[in-house]
């Protein structure tokens, strides 16, 4: 994996991790596919970058711990860092990369907490917080 493959991961997550969400058609691929075991599968930048900005009302920041490539993959190691109760979420993204875009993203993360979190989201979402 070149330099810039993992340049392009780590601009994403930092990205997504300041909310800047209007970066991300530069670094996913138009049919970026997202997968997390037990969470969702999502089809296409738009339906990936619209779940995205609904969990920034509750995300304060993404830590990356570390980063790892072999060929056009990408692993980064990071704490989802939210504002609610649960603090910290350990995650785990697998990136493929092709034609210089993420076209996959395969998200592990400690779930064990997450309904508090999905909770909390969906709270801000009735109060018209999101």
């Amino acid at each position: 994996m070149s330099q810039s493959g993992m340049q392009l991961a780590k601009a994403y997550i930092e990205a997504v991790g300041n909310k800047e969400f209007a970066k991300l058609p530069e670094f996913l691929h138009k049919d970026v596919e997202f997968t997390s075991p037990g969470l969702a599968t999502l089809q296409g930048a738009q339906d990936y970058m619209a779940a995205l900005k609904r969990l920034g009302v509750i995300l304060l920041r993404n830590d990356v711990k570390k980063t790892f490539a072999a060929g056009d993959e990408v692993c980064i190691i990071y704490d989802f860092v939210t504002d609610t109760p649960v603090g910290a979420v350990p995650s785990v993204e697998w990136l493929g990369i092709e034609d210089g875009k993420i076209k996959s993203v395969r998200l592990i993360f400690h779930s064990l907490r997450w309904p508090e979190v999905r909770e909390e989201v969906m709270r801000r979402a009735k109060s018209g917080q999101i």
